[in-house]
């Protein structure tokens, strides 16, 4: 029998092995490398989504702070007029300096300013689209810094153990080139300012007048519209800038202190003004309260002015509009619609305008976040008094309550309440500047009824009480000697008792005045108070090359 030989394959199963071990290194080495990669993927898109709500962080920290009600308000800063070599700019600034800013090397670098104002004084870039800018202007004339001394500073809103990671919030006015798409078609016209009038987006002509002025003489009326850039960049160089576009509700020219924004006849008449109701005016910032006849040294029968986009009734023998009248209907006294005005009895009344421009009111929004629905007090809780600010639910006073207030006009104190209701003789003080914005959720009326009590502001000063109300349920207000106020609640139906005198300015859809109350509009409210409100966004976009 033949004997075979294997001496020469001796070793061959620890080739195998080893080949076999080596093929699985490989495997194992290329799964952790894909498991090392995929992580790292997984982190690189959480810092950039982080760095997006950064971002996004801080045009909505500049959109709060840009309302004088802000304790860290930059509406002092703000910029009036388009970027020039001598301003127009605004850097907020967190954690960088305006230094880290204009250095091209930077990651901080503000490489998106060319793309909104391609020009500013001498300096000039055009990139293209989807190409980041490689310039700034030179020097320091066309920008200012929140803070002042353009050096690093924390946000207002974050610890410094905890900042945000947003660097830097550039805020300019809007021109008509600034984005891609110009508002009037005509990406040559850099030197129109752009206007939100409510609805949509218009040029201005330009031109020497301020970008205010340019934008009240639209019609209809519009305000300026901001545009509010931020830049986050994470520590591992995630980056993302978004830019907002920003504008207050406008509000046009009051025609009259007393003001029904509802249109027509009826019924019920959008102003109805009887029961021998007077009307004069005062200027509470240069005239002086006397506590001893209750009244301005400034205070006359005359310029109470009132208005309505609809019509206007007047009844009784001793009702007198000692003012103007104002009617989006024919200025002439008969039946409605053909006259904007009616009456009975004989009562006297000023000029009357006609065929006025329908005024369209800013309506408030509702309290963010909204108030709960429950009753305040709860049953066997006594209401503190005074009653801090807050947010609070329907509420019932009784008793004597007073409303402390905040610091000043521009800081006062915010009430956010559902709705609001007098009773058992109530009394409401308020002793400082005061707003309740009011939400009447879901669809509550009467909002705010002030039947069962009575309210005093012990300021004299009717911008110190503002009440809010952008909904459609009805408000009926009632007064004692001490009337002012401000009731802003353009559709709602408000119905005036107490026979008493209400110092400051009232507008409602419609507003039923029988009850005798003298109305005496404070001039000083031609400029509507200051909002208490977040500014509209009329747009969000990231941009991003």
């Amino acid at each position: 029998m033949r004997k075979i030989n294997r001496q020469r394959e001796q070793g061959i199963a620890l080739l195998l092995s080893i080949l076999c071990l080596l093929l699985l290194t490989a495997v194992a080495a290329g799964m952790m490398y894909l498991s090392a990669t995929e992580t790292a993927i997984n982190g690189n898109f959480k810092n950039e989504e982080v760095a997006y709500f950064a971002a996004r962080a801080g045009v909505e920290e500049v959109r709060d702070r840009i309302l004088l009600a802000n304790a860290n308000t930059i509406n002092a800063s703000l910029p009036t007029a388009l970027p020039t070599g001598a301003g127009g700019v605004l850097y907020v600034l967190n954690g960088v300096s305006v230094a880290n800013i204009k250095d091209n090397t930077s990651p901080y670098f503000d490489d998106e300013l060319c793309h909104d104002f391609t020009a500013i004084g001498s300096w000039y870039e055009s990139a293209s689209t989807n190409k980041r800018c490689t310039t700034l202007p030179s020097g320091s004339t066309w920008y200012t810094c929140v803070p002042s001394t353009c050096s690093a500073s924390n946000s207002a809103y974050a610890t410094s153990a905890f900042p945000l990671e947003y660097k830097w919030v550039r805020v300019t006015l809007k021109s008509n080139n600034s984005t891609a798409y110009p508002v009037d078609g005509n990406s040559g016209n850099s030197t129109s300012p752009v206007c939100w009038n409510g609805t949509v987006e218009k040029a201005a002509a330009g031109g020497p007048l301020s970008v205010t002025t340019q934008c009240a003489n639209l019609s209809p009326v519009a305000t300026p519209v901001y545009l509010v850039t931020a830049m986050a960049v994470m520590p591992n160089g995630a980056r993302r800038v978004v830019q907002q576009e920003l504008a207050e509700p406008p509000s046009g020219t009051l025609p009259g202190g007393m003001f029904a924004a509802g249109p027509g006849c009826g019924p019920p008449v959008p102003l109805n003004l009887a029961g021998n109701a007077n009307t004069g005016s005062f200027n509470s910032s240069t005239g002086t309260y006397n506590a001893v006849t209750g009244t301005y040294n400034n205070q006359v029968n005359s310029g109470g002015d009132v208005g309505s986009n609809g019509g206007i009734n007047l009844g009784g023998t001793s009702t007198a509009i000692n003012g103007s009248l104002s009617t989006n209907l024919p200025g002439s006294v008969g039946s409605c619609p053909a006259n904007g005005i009616s009456k009975t009895g004989t009562p006297k009344y000023g000029t009357i305008t006609g065929g006025a421009p329908v005024y369209t009111p800013p309506v408030p929004p509702l309290p963010n976040p909204l108030p709960p629905q429950t009753a305040y007090p709860p049953k066997g809780v006594t209401m503190p008094n005074p009653l801090p600010a807050g947010s609070y639910g329907n509420v019932t006073l009784k008793g004597a309550v007073t409303l402390a207030g905040g610091t000043d006009i521009n800081h006062p104190a915010i009430y956010s309440i559902n709705t609001l209701n007098f009773n058992g003789g109530a009394t409401l003080t308020i002793t400082g500047p005061v707003v309740i914005n009011l939400a009447g959720q879901p669809s509550v009326t009467p909002v705010l009824d002030m039947t069962g009590g009575t309210f005093a502001n012990t300021t004299h000063l009717p911008g110190d009480f503002v009440i809010n109300y952008g909904g459609s349920g009805g408000m009926t207000i009632t007064g004692g000697t001490n009337d002012f106020a401000v009731v802003n609640a353009p559709n709602s139906a408000i119905t005036m008792k107490g026979g008493s005198n209400f110092y400051g300015q009232i507008v409602g859809k419609t507003i039923d005045d029988q009850g005798g109350t003298n109305f005496y509009w404070d001039k000083a409210l031609v400029t509507p108070p200051p909002n208490t409100n977040p500014l509209y966004e009329i747009s969000l976009r990231e941009l991003s090359y």
